[in-house]
C-alpha cells in the first residue's frame, strides 16, 4: 500500500485527539470524584491536573514520534499505532499501587482512552495517494 501522510495534518489530528482524550479522561475523573472515589497513590492524591498533563505529554511524545516515522517511512505508522495501543494497555500496570479498586479501574480506563485516541488519530492522518480513493487506503491500525 502506497501511503501518503501529511505531517501538518498528522499533528493537527494529533492535537484534536489529545484534546478529546483529555476531555474524556477529565469526565472519567469527574464522575469518580462525584462518586467520592479517592484517587490516592501511596497516600498522595492524584489531581485532575496530573491526569491532564500525563495525557497530554504521552500523546505529544507519541505524535512527535509519529511525525518522524511518517517523514521517513509512512508505512511504519501501522506498527506505531499498534505500539500505542499496546502501551495503553501495558501502562495500566501503573495503577496497581492505587489505594482503591474503583480508583484503579477508573485510572486504568484513562490509559485505554489515551491509547485509543492515539490509534484513531494516526488512522485518520493517513491519506490516500492521488487518484486512489479506496477505503482500504486509509487503514493504518
Amino acid at each position: 500500500m502506497d501511503t501518503t501522510v501529511r505531517i501538518p495534518r498528522l499533528l493537527g489530528l494529533g492535537a484534536g485527539g489529545a484534546v478529546a482524550a483529555m476531555v474524556v479522561n477529565a469526565a472519567i475523573f469527574g464522575v469518580g470524584r462525584a462518586a467520592d472515589v479517592n484517587y490516592l497513590v501511596d497516600g498522595e492524591p492524584i489531581e485532575l491536573q496530573h491526569i491532564l498533563s500525563l495525557t497530554l505529554m504521552s500523546l505529544a511524545v507519541g505524535f512527535v514520534a509519529a511525525a518522524v516515522v511518517a517523514h521517513f517511512r509512512p508505512t511504519g505508522l501501522r506498527a506505531l499505532a499498534i505500539l500505542g495501543g499496546v502501551l495503553g494497555v501495558l501502562t495500566m500496570a501503573m495503577d496497581l499501587s492505587v489505594d482503591s479498586t474503583v480508583a484503579a479501574i477508573s485510572l486504568a480506563s484513562m490509559h485505554l482512552v489515551t491509547g485509543a485516541a492515539y490509534m484513531f488519530s494516526l488512522r485518520a492522518a493517513v491519506t490516500a495517494p492521488a487518484g486512489r480513493t479506496s477505503r482500504a487506503d486509509f487503514a493504518v491500525a
